[in-house]
């Protein structure tokens, strides 16, 4: 049996046009400058992709990249990183998804795979301790996510998709376990290239570089992570419908796309009615301590429980206060291979349409007699269900209301309304890939239900301090999406320092509204370097893993750049600027702390990362 030590420093490359399979090195200086997971798979893209190609053409290219955590004892690192062009947004974006595939890739003998052209026939890749076959998979092709990981389990650990990427739905998914890569329409590219899956087995065992360095620091970060509120109590005992009663209770939740700021059927959906009412037991991707995700009895039948953004898209936003119907829903989606906040938002947005006599449908707010067939109208494109799989930009310019189109660079929103979190609008703006809640997340900092904010760490409706906050947990994100440890652990890696949690909070909160920059650069990031450095088995500073992340960021926003992505994309909808919604909230001074943003990023007027930051980070210019 071979043995890994952190790293294959292997990727495979698979051209699906012409059947030729082979392999990309990955250097030391890009193993050190971009870790793996999102920052390999950004400068692999970056590498190798031409700008202005069609996301579904066979031009464009598919990289799913593991990263030094998975298959060890890191908490929550057994995750891989998705990323492409995307079809729903026509920019670069990625996703993330926990499961078995990417550990077993790993143990296979490759960090990632690099998928390009498109294949005559319906395929499926095959990995197997290095050896690699592309496969017939008519037999395959029609089958839900599911029923090809049931049936199919003895070959090894899949990603697949289901109807909804065979069909090209514009926000198709790509399916791993229970878990799914949900944003931007990776299983679309999946199935634009005629590839319904890839299977992996790899019996490698991986070691990590510097054992000692590494046990001590992983009996920390252990220690934290059960330690810790969050990831110890609430995230085990709620999962992330935690959220539901805190968001529903400060308007952030979105009701009624984006137009009320309250539902009154709140606690028939919060996380403690799942878990007084449905018998949920806990359930977690391999290695992960925290397991937040749930499995329960909904309608008599076991299913996964449904996470907070597909309750918020598609319990308050659509005005349905029934968990039976949102679970049934939610393993609906899951099956076809649709995300359920795009796919939430875009039902919302043709309801409120119905409603002012722009389109003739059967949807309405609060009735919901016909969400299951609408769900399967979309996956397989039938009748007007084939113009929802455009995703709601698309058919805002069709029939109008762009005014109340709920998306950012043709992404649609996740489910934290701005106008209640400024500083998530900010992040919103952007983010690279668009209207994401894992790109700059202020929205807990600017969360305390039982004082409507004025208790939160930052003040939820002004600008002060959000730019430097945004800059900084977006490129923090970046770290952790390409060590790939989950962003759950940002709770107790950062949480559970002692100067986080032994200064009183008035303190901490004068601090981070008045001296972001000290706050933000003074932020112990021990456990990550900790655990890093034992992996990779060289000391990794605070500055060195922050300039990462940076690079990672500013890389991608050259990408789009080259996309023709400007300031004028750094917006948000036309709703959420111009509406100050029930509570009478003042405007979002967007323009305020976008100038400011830029100013900390060094990007110029029109937001193109700047010569001095570039040379700073080492960011060489392949391509423009």
């Amino acid at each position: 049996m071979d043995t890994i030590i952190a790293f294959n420093n292997l990727v495979l490359d698979v051209d699906l046009s012409t059947g030729k399979i082979g392999t990309i090195e990955i250097s030391n200086l890009e193993r050190r400058q971009y870790l793996g997971g999102k920052g390999l798979a950004t400068k692999l893209l970056y590498d190798h992709i031409e700008p202005g190609i069609d996301p579904l053409s066979p031009e464009n290219i598919l990289v799913m990249m593991t990263g030094p955590t998975a298959g060890t004892p890191s908490p929550a690192g057994g995750r891989f990183t998705a990323m492409c062009k995307s079809p729903l947004t026509g920019i670069f974006a990625s996703s993330y998804v926990g499961g078995k595939f990417g550990i077993s890739l790993k143990k296979s003998g490759y960090d990632g795979i690099m998928i390009r052209g498109k294949s005559e026939k319906k395929v499926y890749i095959r990995v197997e301790n290095g050896e690699v076959s592309i496969n017939d998979a008519s037999e395959l092709w029609g089958l839900d996510t599911r029923d090809i990981q049931e049936t199919r389990k003895q070959e090894g650990d899949w990603v697949v998709i289901g109807p909804a990427g065979e069909n090209l739905v514009r926000f198709a998914v790509i399916a791993s376990d229970k878990r799914v890569a949900g944003r931007c329409g990776m299983g679309a590219v999946m199935g634009s290239k005629n590839l319904k899956g890839i299977v992996a087995r790899g019996d490698r065992k991986i070691k990590v570089a510097d054992p000692d360095r590494f046990k001590k620091a992983l009996k920390i970060a252990q220690k934290k992570v059960l330690a810790n509120d969050n990831t110890g109590r609430r995230l085990r005992e709620l999962g992330t419908p935690q959220n539901v009663r805190t968001y529903g209770t400060t308007a952030i939740m979105p009701v009624r796309n984006f137009s009320k700021a309250k539902f009154d059927g709140l606690e028939n959906i919060s996380a403690e009615k799942i878990r007084d009412d449905h018998k949920v037991k806990n359930h977690g991707c391999p290695g992960c301590p925290i397991k937040c995700g749930r499995i329960g009895k909904f309608n008599d039948r076991e299913l996964v429980s449904p996470e907070y953004e597909t309750i918020a898209l598609f319990g308050s936003n659509l005005m349905m206060g029934d968990l039976n119907g949102i679970a049934v829903w939610n393993d609906r989606l899951n099956r076809l291979g649709l995300d359920s906040i795009s796919t939430g938002g875009v039902i919302g947005f043709v309801m409120e349409l119905t409603e002012k006599g722009m389109l003739e449908s059967d949807l309405k707010f609060g009735d919901s007699g016909k969400i299951e067939k609408t769900l399967e109208d979309i996956a397989y494109r039938r009748d007007l269900g084939n113009e929802m799989a455009e995703g709601v930009r698309r058919l805002s310019q069709k029939y109008g209301g762009e005014d109340f189109a709920c998306h950012v660079k043709g992404l649609e929103m996740a489910g934290y309304d701005p106008r209640g979190c400024t500083g998530q609008g900010l992040g919103y703006a952007t983010a690279n890939c668009g209207a994401t809640h894992l790109s700059g997340s202020t929205h807990a900092m600017e969360t305390d239900p039982l004082s409507e904010g004025a208790d939160a760490y930052l003040s939820p409706h002004g600008t002060k301090a959000k730019a430097h906050f945004v800059v900084f947990l977006q490129d923090l994100m970046e770290v952790t999406n390409s060590a790939i440890f989950c962003l759950q652990t940002q709770f107790p890696f950062l949480e559970e320092n002692f100067a986080y949690k032994y200064t009183p909070a008035p303190i901490l909160r004068f601090i981070m509204r008045n001296m972001p920059a000290i706050a933000a650069a003074t932020t112990d990031l021990s456990d990550y370097c900790g655990l890093l450095s034992g992996l990779m088995g060289y000391k990794i500073s605070r500055k060195e893993l922050y300039n990462i992340g940076e690079r990672v960021f500013n890389l991608e926003r050259l990408m789009n750049c080259r996309e023709g992505i400007s300031r004028k994309d750094d917006t948000l909808p036309r709703r959420i600027l111009e509406d100050v919604g029930e509570k009478g909230w003042a405007p979002i001074e967007l323009d305020k702390m976008l100038k400011k943003y830029y100013k900390l990023r060094g990007w110029d007027e029109d937001g193109r990362p700047g010569e001095m930051v570039l040379n700073r980070l080492d960011i060489r210019l392949v391509q423009d």
